[in-house]
């Protein structure tokens, strides 16, 4: 229905927008101002009573730093839900800060809103590693139906890291010569150590540092630098018209993880880990001054007679009218016949549903370029694959998808399934967090991650069918 009332509004404005154009149209030019682009959202409405959804500002936390985590409850007109004790939810590990609970909104003419806001921190003796906010259940009723039910929310993955860096500049829009201030920020453990060499060579190509300063300062448990750059843009080198302050790569060594190389220190050879930040694309304005547009000199009104004014003006106008109030009518009868309607019964969640949706998932994967387009579909695999495997050994899915790697099988008290595909199903969930939580993704790990996933699907698809 609310894609239908978009079509109806944009027919009936744009038949009386042509008529008022006939009759009062001019000849001078008038500069056409730019409309605003709808954000768009990574959510979906469905036709579920209440839907929850979760956003998280950053995926990767260290001790000191808060994560604000934003959900978003919404509910069909007519659904009563229990907002009481949200300030009351525990997210263990996490410790929340601060809760704060928004009004009531109005989304569209069929769904209500809100927004609660959370302020979470680690406590600064847990390690580094994959920690997950748990999800939490809303109990809502139905007063059409006189129906009550319980929704929800998604888990969210966080990775504890020894050291973020986040870089930002006060102006992305200048013209050739002007001077940019590029703000460093590095954070990290007291007990990583920050390589100094991997600091003091920054390459800011193609543009020049003309000054550059540094301020050390301890915040709690986290140590802080703040290097300030002046930059400047004198020539665009290449073809490329749109320069960027690329992504840098800070290095530091201390924990033991995962490496990305080696590096001296003091004489001695130590393995190091590295954090890199985003590239800052810069608008340069003289890019502008290359469009010559040619003016036209200014013209008087132009008039019409009646019979043009009639049939360009008043005729189309008359016709959108008369589509509103037929499309208005046909509208509202399919609306009361969905009212009237009785709901539709909730599929019952099967093996065999959970193993063709992984199936699904899994045929429409296509590795791209695109980093984020394959994160995000390999973090659906996960999520597939984590509520069949949950099925098999007899655990809910919100448990399923909450448990960590290293605990996941240890739900299978039962022993549903054999060694064999124990050992395979714990590879592939290792493989998945790696390339969830990884900096880059290889085409090579991918492969072997659904070969693994397509192993467990020959071996437990015949218990199922």
């Amino acid at each position: 229905m609310k894609y239908f009332s978009i079509v109806l509004w944009a027919g009936v404005i744009n038949a009386i927008f042509l008529g008022n154009l006939c009759i009062h149209a001019h000849a001078q030019e008038q500069t056409q101002l730019p409309g605003q682009a709808e954000e768009e959202t990574g959510f979906a409405l469905t036709d579920q009573p209440l839907e929850i959804w979760t956003f998280i500002d950053d995926y990767r936390v260290i001790t000191g730093k808060t994560l604000h985590l934003t959900v978003q409850v919404m509910w069909k007109l007519g659904v009563t839900v229990n907002l009481e004790g949200m300030e009351k939810i525990d997210f263990s590990p996490f410790t929340t800060e601060n809760v704060t609970i928004g009004e009531r909104q109005i989304f569209d003419n069929e769904h209500d809103y809100a927004v609660i806001t959370y302020a979470l921190s680690l406590p600064s003796d847990i390690k580094a590693g994959i920690y997950s906010i748990p999800s939490f259940s809303l109990s809502y009723r139905d007063e059409v139906d006189k129906t009550e039910g319980m929704e929800a929310s998604a888990p969210v993955a966080i990775k504890k890291v020894g050291m973020l860096a986040e870089g930002k500049v006060d102006r992305d829009v200048i013209a050739i010569g002007d001077r940019i201030t590029y703000t460093l920020t590095i954070r990290y453990e007291k007990t990583v150590r920050l390589l100094q060499e991997s600091i003091e060579k920054l390459n800011f190509s193609p543009f020049e540092v003309l000054q550059r300063d540094m301020e050390k300062s301890t915040e709690g448990t986290t140590e802080k630098v703040v290097i300030t750059y002046t930059l400047s843009l004198y020539e665009l080198a290449g073809k490329k018209k749109t320069p960027e302050i690329p992504e840098l790569t800070v290095l530091y060594y201390g924990e033991s993880s995962s490496h990305s190389g080696t590096a001296k220190t003091e004489g001695v050879l130590v393995e190091t880990q590295e954090v890199k930040t985003t590239s800052i694309p810069i608008i340069v304005n003289s890019l502008l001054k290359a469009v010559d547009v040619p003016l036209e000199g200014i013209k008087g009104p132009m008039s019409y007679s009646r019979n043009h004014a009639f049939f360009h003006g008043y005729l189309p106008m008359g016709a959108g009218v008369i589509l509103f109030v037929f499309l208005g009518v046909t509208a509202l009868r399919s609306l009361a016949g969905k009212w009237s309607s009785a709901p539709p019964k909730p599929a019952v969640e099967t093996p065999h549903l959970a193993l063709e949706r992984l199936k699904n998932t899994l045929s429409r994967f296509q590795y791209t370029g695109d980093e984020a387009t394959n994160r995000n579909t390999i973090h659906n695999i996960n999520k597939a694959l984590r509520t069949y495997a949950g099925m098999l050994i007899g655990i809910s899915n919100e448990r399923a998808q909450s448990a960590t790697t290293s605990g996941f099988l240890k739900y299978d008290t039962q022993k549903q399934l054999s060694e064999e595909i124990s050992m395979i199903l714990q590879t592939v969930l290792k493989q998945l967090d790696e390339l969830i939580f990884g900096r880059h993704i290889e085409k090579e790990s991918v492969d072997k991650m659904l070969q693994g996933v397509k192993e467990i699907i020959e071996k437990t698809g015949i218990k199922v069918s």
